[in-house]
């Protein structure tokens, strides 16, 4: 290789470098963080820490799917079809549950992902049942698809 090519090659990898962190990596991120989240409701945890039960399925009244359905999937699986890229920016995604997906007006997904007052008046403390957040074991999920694409850049 010449010192122009060199020269070349560090120009090009700087470009692409720089064009990956910006707009790539946000993407990829946000696409793992979204895959994530949604499984933690198939396995009623966050990550090792399985959610409180409900009252329903232990109640001696429940009856048919209500029974057995998973814990905050509802009837509808609103929540967790909620969770969607919000916006990415260079360097930057936000995760969300978005309220559209709902006909209330309240923070939904934070209520149930933080333990939050929920209900009318006085209300009741929600248990807290994270689906969201920072995991060590998403961090690396993400890490190993950036380097893998960081690979397919640098062997161009």
């Amino acid at each position: 290789m010449t010192p122009k090519e060199f020269n070349q090659n560090i120009k090009r990898l700087t470009t692409e470098y720089k064009e990956f962190f910006d707009k790539y990596a946000p993407v990829i991120a946000g696409k793992e963080a979204v895959s994530f989240f949604k499984k933690s409701f198939q396995n009623e945890a966050w990550g090792r820490n399985k959610w409180q039960e409900v009252k329903r399925r232990q109640s001696e009244k429940t009856k048919g799917v209500a029974k057995t359905r998973k814990i905050l999937t509802g009837a509808t699986g609103d929540l967790a079809r909620s969770i969607e890229v919000k916006e990415t920016s260079p360097g930057t995604v936000v995760i969300w549950t978005n309220p559209t997906a709902f006909k209330s007006k309240e923070p939904y997904g934070r209520v149930h992902n933080e333990g939050l007052k929920a209900g009318r008046g006085a209300g009741f403390t929600m248990p807290k049942r994270q689906f969201m957040g920072n995991d060590p074991e998403l961090n690396k999920i993400i890490i190993e698809k950036l380097e893998t694409k960081l690979k397919e850049i640098f062997n161009k």
